[in-house]
This record gives C-alpha cells, sequence and structure tokens, in this order.
C-alpha cells in the first residue's frame, strides 16, 4: 500500500494547497479554505487510493498508468475549483497547461515507442544461437515413451475433475502451469499417502480456487492443489498435505482483498513494479509457491524486459526476489510467453528494417502455438519457425529457455506445423477427419520429438465432448506421406514407423544414434511375430521388449537360440532394434 498510499497522498497535499490558494483569493477565511481543501483533497485521494487498490495498478514512472492519473488527478481538481471559484478564469491557463503538457508527453511517448524508431534494438533483443541443420541431427536426442507428453491442459483438468470428490462443490481448478519437476515428498490425497518423486519430471500442476466469494469468506484459504503427470494422464493427484503439513494456501490468484495474491504484492513492496505471468509452481518438498515475473520497460512506456522474479509462499505470504539466474531450481517459467512471442516476431521481421516493401530475403515467423517442452538442460518453449512467404515448409524450429530467454535457433528443412497438422487430420482411417470436421475430435498442437531417430511430429487427438484422448498421431517432419496413428501410444508409434518403413528405402533408414548406441548379446527367451514386426525377450533384459521390422532386417526372420543386437539407449520398455545378429 506503501505507493498508492504515497501517490493519494501526493493527491490530497496538491488539492488542500490549490482550494485554500483560491479560497483566500475568494475572500474565504484561511481556515474555512484549509478545511474546504482538505476535505476535497481527502476525498480525490481516496477515491483514487480505491482504484488503485482494486485494479492493482502499477505506479511508476516507466508505465503510462501513472501519467494517465495524474491527468485525470488535473482535470478533477481543474472542475472543482471552476465550480467553487467564482471567476472561473483565474484557474484556466495553469491547468490548461498542465493538462496539456501531461497529454502530449504520453503521445509523445506513443509515438517515441514506435518501433520505426528502435528497430535494430528490438531485432536485437532476443539473443539467439543459430545452430546449422548438419549439426541439429546430431543434437536433438532421441525421445523416451515416458518423455511424449500425451497430456495436454484441458486433458488435464478433465482428469483432474475426476479426482476432486467432495471438492467439486466449492471448488474449481486453476489455470494450469507446466513444470519440470525435480524431488521427493509425501503427498496426502483423499485417497491416502503417495510418494511422489522423481527427476525431471513433467508436471501440470494448479490450486484449487474457491468458485465465489462466500465460499472463500468461509474459510479463507484454499486446501488442495492438483498435481497431473503430463506424459501419463493415469497420474493425478488432489494434494491436501506434503509431508504431513496440511496445504493452506491463503494468498491466491482467487482470493479476495488483502489475501488476493497480486494485490499481496502490490501491498507489499510491488506497486512500483511490473508483473506479469502469476503461475503456480511447487517446490522439490512439493510446497506451493507462485514465481512472477518482474519487469520494467526498456523504451519509453513500452518494451518491457524481465528484471527477475518474485516467488510468493502462498501459505505465509513471504515474497523474496531473485535474479533469472539466481533464481530457485524448481521455478521454471520466468520469461512470460507473450514476451518471447514478440521477441520472436522482431527476431526474425525486422532483419531488412522496419520497412521491406522488395526485400522479403530471409525473413521468418514463428509458427501458430507455443510449448513448454523437456529437455537435458531444462525448460525451454518450443516454436516452428518458418520463412513469411511459406505455409507449408519449415525453416527450422526454436527453442527459448523460460528462465533466461536465451535463444537456440535450429535449421532444418522439411514441413512445418501447421502442415503437419493438416496430414493428421485428414490421412487417416475409420473417417476422424470427418469426425475432426464435425467437432467430435480436436487434434492438439503438435510437438516435435525425436522418434527412432527420425524428426517426428506428435499430436493427440481429443474428444469434444468429454475431454479424452482417443488416438495418438505421428507425422514425419521431413516427409509428409509419413504418418501413422492408433488408440495407444505403441500402436501409433508402430504405425508410423511402418508408414515410414514403406514409404523409405530401407538404406535410407537408420535407427540408432552413434553416440548412444548399445550392443548386447543374449539368449531367446521369447520370439512373437506379428505381420512385419518381430519381437524378442531376451535373458537378463526383464519388462522389456526388442523389436525389429523384417522388412529392415530379414535377419530378424531367423529362429535363432542367441543373438547380437544393437540399439538405442533408451528409458522405455519396447525398444527398436537397429541391427540383428545371429550368434547361435
Amino acid at each position: 500500500m506503501g505507493t498508492y498510499l504515497l501517490l493519494s497522498g501526493v493527491f490530497f497535499v496538491i488539492t488542500t494547497v490549490v482550494m485554500m490558494w483560491f479560497g483566500m483569493g475568494d475572500g474565504k477565511s484561511r481556515i474555512a479554505s484549509l478545511l474546504t481543501g482538505a476535505v476535497i483533497g481527502a476525498i480525490i485521494g481516496l477515491v483514487f487510493l480505491g482504484i488503485n487498490y482494486f485494479a492493482c495498478s502499477v505506479i511508476t514512472f516507466d508505465t503510462s498508468t501513472l501519467y494517465i492519473q495524474v491527468l485525470l488527478f488535473v482535470l478533477i481538481l481543474w472542475a472543482v475549483t471552476a465550480i467553487m471559484v467564482d471567476d472561473g478564469e483565474e484557474t484556466v491557463p495553469p491547468f490548461g497547461i498542465a493538462t496539456l503538457v501531461i497529454f502530449l508527453g504520453l503521445i509523445g511517448s506513443a509515438i517515441y515507442s514506435w518501433d520505426w524508431f528502435h528497430t535494430d534494438y528490438r531485432q536485437k533483443m532476443l539473443q539467439v544461437t543459430e545452430v546449422p541443420e548438419s549439426v541439429t541431427d546430431t543434437i536433438v536426442a532421441a525421445t523416451s515413451n515416458k518423455h511424449i507428453c500425451t497430456v495436454n491442459p484441458v486433458v488435464a483438468k478433465r482428469i483432474g475433475l475426476t479426482k476432486m470428490g467432495d471438492f467439486k462443490t466449492t471448488y474449481e481448478i486453476a489455470e494450469f502451469t507446466k513444470q519440470s519437476w525435480s524431488g521427493d515428498f509425501i503427498a496426502t490425497t483423499p485417497e491416502g499417502d503417495v510418494r511422489v518423486c522423481g527427476e525431471n519430471r513433467l508436471f501440470y500442476v494448479a490450486p484449487l480456487e474457491h468458485k465465489s466469494f462466500w465460499t472463500w469468506n468461509k474459510t479463507g484459504y484454499s486446501p488442495a492443489y492438483v498435481l497431473v503427470d503430463a506424459c501419463d494422464e493415469n497420474f493425478v493427484l488432489i494434494v491436501t498435505a506434503v509431508n504431513g503439513e496440511p496445504i493452506k494456501m491463503v494468498y491466491t490468484n482467487g482470493a479476495w482483498f488483502s489475501k488476493n495474491l497480486e494485490r499481496h504484492m502490490r501491498s507489499h513492496g510491488y506497486g512500483n513494479v511490473i508483473l506479469d505471468d502469476f503461475d503456480f509452481e511447487i517446490d522439490e518438498n512439493g510446497r506451493p509457491w507462485s514465481p512472477v515475473t518482474t519487469m520494467e520497460n526498456s523504451i519509453a512506456l513500452s518494451t518491457p524486459v524481465v528484471t527477475g522474479v518474485a516467488c510468493c509462499d502462498l501459505q505465509t505470504g513471504d515474497i523474496k526476489w531473485y535474479s533469472p539466474q539466481d533464481a530457485p531450481e524448481f521455478v521454471d517459467l520466468i520469461y512470460p510467453k507473450d514476451i518471447v512471442y514478440d521477441r520472436i516476431y522482431c527476431w526474425g521481421d525486422y532483419k531488412n528494417g522496419y520497412i521491406h516493401w522488395s526485400n522479403n530475403e530471409g525473413l521468418t515467423q514463428a509458427c501458430d502455438g507455443m510449448d513448454v517442452v523437456q529437455t537435458e538442460n531444462g525448460c525451454y518453449y518450443y516454436v516452428g519457425i518458418q520463412a513469411q512467404s511459406d505455409e507449408v515448409g519449415t525453416q527450422g524450429y526454436m527453442l527459448v529457455n523460460t528462465r533466461t530467454g536465451e535463444a537456440t535457433y535450429f535449421r532444418r528443412r522439411g514441413i512445418s506445423e501447421q502442415e503437419a497438422a493438416r496430414v493428421l487430420e485428414s490421412n487417416n482411417k475409420e473417417n476422424i477427419n470427418a469426425k475432426i470436421e464435425q467437432g467430435v475430435l480436436a487434434l492438439s498442437e503438435p510437438i516435435f520429438y525425436n522418434i527412432e531417430g527420425q524428426k517426428t511430429y506428435f499430436a493427440t487427438y481429443v474428444s469434444t465432448k468429454d475431454y479424452t484422448v482417443k488416438y495418438y498421431g505421428f507425422c514425419s517432419a521431413d516427409d509428409k506421406d509419413v504418418w501413422g496413428y492408433g488408440e495407444t501410444l505403441e500402436e501409433a508409434k508402430n504405425s508410423y514407423l511402418t508408414s515410414f518403413h514403406k514409404n523409405k528405402s530401407t538404406k535410407a533408414v537408420k535407427f540408432a544414434d552413434e553416440q548412444n548406441e548399445l550392443t548386447l548379446e543374449a539368449n531367446v527367451v521369447e520370439r512373437v511375430q506379428e505381420g512385419n514386426v518381430y519381437y524378442f525377450h531376451l535373458e537378463g533384459q526383464n519388462g522389456k521388449t526388442f523389436y525389429a521390422y523384417s522388412t529392415i532386417l530379414p535377419e530378424v526372420r531367423w529362429d535363432a537360440h542367441k543373438v547380437k543386437i544393437s540399439y538405442n539407449k533408451t528409458e522405455d520398455n519396447l525398444i527398436a532394434i537397429s541391427s540383428f545378429e545371429k550368434v547361435e
């Protein structure tokens, strides 16, 4: 409240002095003029205090809010003095000049902030490291089935609702945050205690919010949060306590008055700071936090840049600010998605200046859709990059670090995400395309993965009625004629690889990455044939199934007691064989 009180106090003092000055000039006593000015100043000050308190305004010199409020204050003061002073003409010159100066200042600032005057600066705001196509193929590691994101926010909310039980009558699930999480804690749920542990697990997390003011007023806190594994829709928890400590989130986006998260932060030192992305994340011990991005404008009253993150403990209200480099490890999302989009746009569109009537060479744009993906180096925003003149092909893709804003541009040729979506929407059996046209199914945004050494787009077909995943689809990022789908992830993957083998020569197929290739020699416990696919269970490899297509490796048809195989290092239990050799 300090910033809001200070501004209202300034308005109060100015009003009192002005009213006393003009009141005395009108023949009133000094005391009467002082009291009149004080009352009017108090009213004006309280009005602006209320506006700022409920609107959570940003009062700082690099945002327009301060100047707009000053302009309104001058206009109000002008009107009040004109009414109360007999000779209103005496008040017109100073107030008119002040109004004109502030108004022209706002207009001038808006004009100065135009990208025309800062094209070079705006184009270079995104620090991009470019990776040529020849290197891209060696950088992108093969994706394990366990790390394929099969759950989107809509599906996550649906499966979260199925676990809410009695909470449904009072609470609703807030907006999900996608978080790469590492840690270990005991979660208490309505079904009992569950141990949650892992490293770099991709979760959707969201607090339960009150449905109305009256339900919030009854308890004053949120008693649980929802945890959904983004790669396994069967893992969903309603967490009511962590390590035996009950969840009581007092400061949330859905709370009222001083307990509202943004209002709480504005009242505790952040009234003059630009805040964005009031996300919800959990630390390594399962404790709920809200990492809120802090920013400041770098060009007049526009072009915000990230300065850090303010982490608020949702249970105690404690706030601590960090720079992006020093933020706690559990904090993933520091750079807001809209800021990243804007910088990618400027980076791709301003390469030849602001106006480029006849020189569009090399200009790029971001494809529709941006998702958080997980890599060995942390969380990144993934977005496809294509030429502005080409809606079908792609120039590559970009990974932007969600904590630091640093971007890496991976060049590659092939088809774009939009083209992959069109392929998966139309080239399928069982009239899936008709169901999509009728609105029965909806295709999620395609995400780029490395599937068995092949650059691939992956998407899910989600029912628009009950928000369940009905099918899974894969499409080659190099060839739109290579695609596959199925009711399970494994079925879709096998369908995709079968399509790949049919459309590519066996010489072009290369599954294993030499850097991650493993060799195994073992006895065959079981061999099963399904069409042109052969599955093997090997001695000492419990729980793992190895498979290969006879169209690619004719050797798998041999009935062998002992074999020597090569395959890509993976965490999956279903593993593709890249080479097969009969030992005995």
